[in-house]
């Protein structure tokens, strides 16, 4: 099964953002929560909102920032 092209930068986007809220709102929480016996109910919870919120801005940013540095390296815009 193949990905259409246009679910390209959404998948992209998908997959960064999982990783990123996952990730960050792990270290964030542990930094300043530490590990409390409801710690991966609040991390959830964190990775869930952060994930809702990343996801949608990574989708309009990530376009955005691939035209700017193709231009930038002389590159055809795609």
């Amino acid at each position: 099964m193949a990905l259409s092209p246009k679910l390209i930068g959404p998948t992209i986007s998908s997959i960064t953002g999982l990783i990123t809220s996952t990730s960050m709102s792990f270290v964030g929480l542990a930094l300043n929560y530490g590990f409390q016996p409801d710690f991966v109910m609040r991390w959830l919870r964190a990775a869930a909102t952060s994930y809702v919120v990343v996801v949608p801005m990574l989708i309009i940013v990530i376009p955005r920032i691939q035209r700017f540095v193709m231009r930038q390296a002389g590159l055809p815009p795609r």
